[in-house]
């Protein structure tokens, strides 16, 4: 017997030292790296290699901006006249920014990667690459192995909640998140010494996870590191531990003085987004809301808008079961449709729009939670937990109030997000860190001999494998008990009621299914880490099962929801429809609208809309976005899109339904299938002289338009103190010359003081009205819409979009980044000199 337990150990041993001969220690990292890119190119093959891409309406309203910029714009453009009636464009189509140094390099690099492949939107994975190579850095220098660097950075790269940002077109998420590994790499490196070269790397890496701009991903980032120096600075004191809280206090203004930078050199996004706040969705509540009278915040419309997306208790089961609360979308291959396949969404809970669950992985779950229970001194790791916690509690939103109501009322801009569960994000990058230490945990249980976690190992594979042969011997109950949850759903919500109960046993089988899987792999996973500690299986072979299971594990639920099709290029996806060619055959000279009130959920039509228009340059009433003008919104909301004063003082004139209607004010011009283009022939140009101007109530002034109850032409509204206009007679005229997004020319001959009306949204800043070349006020008309006073004779006007913030804030970056990027060198000048045995700078 004791024979065998020394032929065991010596085989353990020769596994170990023939892993190290196979591949040197200093090539360990470069092979990793190579695994890495390896999985990205099977994984996503089929966009790679094959084709295929992915397709949502964030992807195709992202597409359509394409040939404004490309064909009438070099670099950028700073407003967007496509929809909407107008609104800032900088950060929803901002262009190839000269003036950011570090963008332009990083830029460089991405676009090179993506030329590798001939599907444009592989270019995006590139950020989840990224993930994966910044988190494998920070691993591998929390636990000084290569194999456990690997599992981390796979599992955080294809964490399901993840993942879904690219296949659903959320990109911008992607490029503040793969950035925050390396931002917590430099931080935890400043607890030793603050260099020169980290700082750079820092500020480097903060710039560009600024650059998509995506401000509550950026804001839980930034939390993230807020709760690190609190916690580390208040363990430090109570420890008695001065010269550790000093650091920390040290390399917190080393932190805020590059994030100031990094801010700075943002701010060409920054400032056009904060001017933009108040006269948004996003930071103004609606003129029903206000109208309404101030009501209990947590019961305003304003609260609920920021809580739709809260995350319910019950949907943590997902966590380990993904099916939990049935699935998002999935693909069906059953009787109910004959086996075809057909892509279906079984979530039955609170949650809205819910195409996946917040998965993370049950082996990086229950890892980490070992990794908390071995690691629980560590100061690192108690960090990690109770961000952890504190993150999910946010991410519960309404449905545990008092964590959240604390933020949103409280914190500044916490109020601007609305989707709590938002916040899970930290916990889907915490989580892989956390398994870390719990692999290295059990790796070090054998260099110190800990019975008592042996012990644990031990149990949790018991535990594990018991739970599984439970779920087969209850595998019906279980289905059962599955089946009365979505019955009851069922039965609150009749509109779905029948589709549930078809699908009830599909729902129940993918269920038990996960269940049985998740149980089984745990199993595993524990069952061969026992092995390891008592030294009956090689350290490789054990690390190598946990990294291919884990990956397994992800990369089957990702596959269910993940939905490719063939890429068609802008020229195919966008194929110009009969009623485009047909209005633009027409040949109008001056500005006009359309309106697309088609219901058959065509690209363009009114449910579909994704600015599929804009993409031909045509101006639409409608449109998407995230953050629309609030006054358009309020229109929305109290006249709605079809209102015949609305469409005639918005220069509406053509009109795109689906059938054929009989109506004065429309006149039938083209017909194709159930695509009927009618021109509205009572639209006004898009500038017109008004008759008169009183004061009105913004509500007031909706609803006069809602009851169609005046003549855009003969009356104009502001809020208050209307200044005294001149009637208008026969001779008065205006024209417009010139039509560009930033500069708008007009011809005008006035016959008093007359009051010149432009249909495009009111948005002071930024927009400059001129009468030969002397700057005038611009009026808000109309609740949301610009006009000036012109006096007497006749005139060249402009209207001109120069924010001067923007100006300021690109030179401002333009410095900026040069000067970080020469610190970046110099800093690397400095490393090479340490190695020379030189003295090298230190903070």
């Amino acid at each position: 017997m004791a024979k065998s337990v020394k032929k065991t150990k010596s085989e353990h041993n020769n596994a170990e030292k023939q892993y190290k001969l196979l591949i040197p220690a200093k090539y360990q990292t470069l092979v990793a790296l190579a695994v890495v890119l390896l999985v990205f190119m099977v994984y996503y093959s089929p966009m790679y290699f094959e084709n295929q891409t992915f397709s949502s309406g964030d992807i195709i309203t992202a597409q359509s901006a394409r040939t404004y910029i490309d064909n009438e714009h070099d670099d950028f453009t700073l407003w967007y006249p496509y929809i909407f009636c107008g609104m800032p464009g900088y950060a929803l189509t901002v262009g190839y920014k000269w003036f950011n140094l570090m963008y332009v390099g990083f830029t460089t690099v991405k676009v090179a990667f993506a030329s590798l492949f001939s599907v444009d939107y592989a270019v995006w994975s590139f950020y989840l690459l990224i993930l994966a190579i910044t988190s494998y850095f920070l691993i591998l220098y929390l636990t000084d192995n290569k194999l456990i660097a690997l599992f981390g950075g796979l599992s955080t790269a294809f964490s399901t909640g993840i993942v879904l940002f690219l296949m659903i077109g959320h990109v911008t998420k992607l490029t503040a998140l793969c950035f925050f590994p390396l931002l917590l790499l430099m931080v935890l490196k400043f607890e030793k010494k603050i260099k020169l070269l980290d700082v750079a790397i820092l500020t480097v890496a903060m710039q560009l996870a600024f650059q998509g701009w995506h401000v509550q991903i950026i804001f839980y980032m930034l939390l993230s590191f807020l709760v690190y120096y609190i916690f580390n600075v208040v363990y430090a004191l109570v420890k008695k531990e001065n010269n550790a809280a000093m650091q920390f206090i040290k390399s917190g203004f080393v932190f805020l003085g590059a994030f100031i930078v990094a801010l700075l050199i943002q701010s060409d996004n920054l400032t056009q987004i904060y001017e933009y706040n108040e006269y948004s969705t996003r930071g103004t509540k609606s003129i029903t809301e206000t109208d309404a009278g101030e009501s209990a915040k947590s019961e305003s419309d304003f609260y609920n808008y920021a809580t739709n997306w809260s995350f319910p208790l019950e949907d943590m089961g997902t966590f380990i079961v993904p099916s939990f609360m049935g699935f998002g979308k999935s693909v069906y291959n059953g009787p109910l449709n004959n086996y075809q396949p057909v892509m279906i969404n079984t979530y039955f809970g609170k949650i809205p729009l819910t195409e996946n669950p917040m998965y993370m992985g049950v082996i990086v779950l229950f890892l980490a939670l070992f990794g908390i229970f071995a690691n629980y001194k560590k100061r690192f790791v108690q960090y990690l937990a109770l961000l952890s916690v504190f993150s999910l509690l946010l991410a519960f939103g309404k449905y545990f109030s008092p964590v959240f109501d604390l933020m949103f009322y409280n914190f500044p801009f916490f109020d601007k997000f609305r989707a709590p569960i938002m916040a899970l994000i930290i916990i889907q990058l915490s989580l892989p860190i956390l398994a870390a230490f719990g692999l290295k945990s059990i790796i070090d249980a054998v260099k110190t001999k800990d019975e008592s976690l042996k012990r644990i190992i031990l149990y949790t594979a018991g535990a594990f494998t018991l739970l599984l042969v439970v779920s087969f011997v209850a595998n019906s109950g279980l289905k059962d008990w599955f089946a009365s949850r979505v019955n009851e759903f069922a039965a609150a919500n009749p509109r779905m009621s029948q589709q549930f109960r078809a699908l009830s046993d599909y729902m129940g089988d993918m269920f038990v299914g996960d269940m049985q899987f998740a149980f089984g792999i745990c199993a595993v996973v524990f069952w061969l880490a026992y092995a390891f500690v008592i030294k009956k299986v090689p350290q490789i072979v054990f690390l190598v099962v946990v990294v291919v299971l884990s990956f397994s594990d992800l990369a089957r639920v990702n596959k269910r929801f993940e939905e490719y099709h063939t890429d068609q290029k802008a020229e195919s996806l966008f194929v110009e429809p009969g009623y485009i060619k047909a209005i633009k055959k027409i040949g109008d000279d001056q500005p006009f609208r359309i309106l697309n009130l088609k219901q058959d959920g065509t690209l363009g039509s009114f449910n579909q809309n994704s600015n599929f228009n804009s993409h031909f340059l045509i101006q639409d009433l409608y449109g998407y976005s995230a953050v629309k003008p609030r006054s358009y919104q309020d229109y929305m909301d109290v006249v709605g899109p079809t209102n015949q004063t609305m469409w005639r003082m918005l220069n509406v004139k053509y009109i795109i339904l689906e059938q054929q209607i009989n109506m004065p004010t429309l006149r039938l011009l083209f017909n194709e299938g159930k695509t009927f283009l009618y021109e509205f022939t009572n639209a006004l140009p898009r500038a017109y002289f008004v008759d008169s101007l009183a004061a009105a109530k913004p509500i007031d002034i909706l609803n006069a338009v809602k009851n169609n109850s005046f003549d855009p032409k003969q009356k104009a509204f502001v809020y208050d103190n209307p200044a005294k206009i001149d009637v208008p007679d026969s001779g008065a005229s205006v024209t417009v010359t010139k039509y560009l997004d930033e500069k708008i020319d007009l011809d005008a001959t006035a016959t008093g003081n007359n009051l010149l009306f432009l249909g495009d949204t009111y948005y002071p800043n930024g927009w400059h009205a001129y009468i030969d070349g002397n700057e005038t006020d611009i009026l808000r008309l109309n609740h949301g819409f610009r006009g000036i006073i012109v006096p007497k004779g006749e005139h060249k006007i402009e209207f001109i979009y120069k924010p001067t913030s923007f100006v300021v804030s690109k030179y401002l970056a333009l410095g900026l980044s040069s000067l970080i990027l020469i610190g970046l060198i110099f800093g690397l000048y400095m490393e090479k000199k340490k190695k020379t045995g030189e003295e090298v700078l230190e903070i």
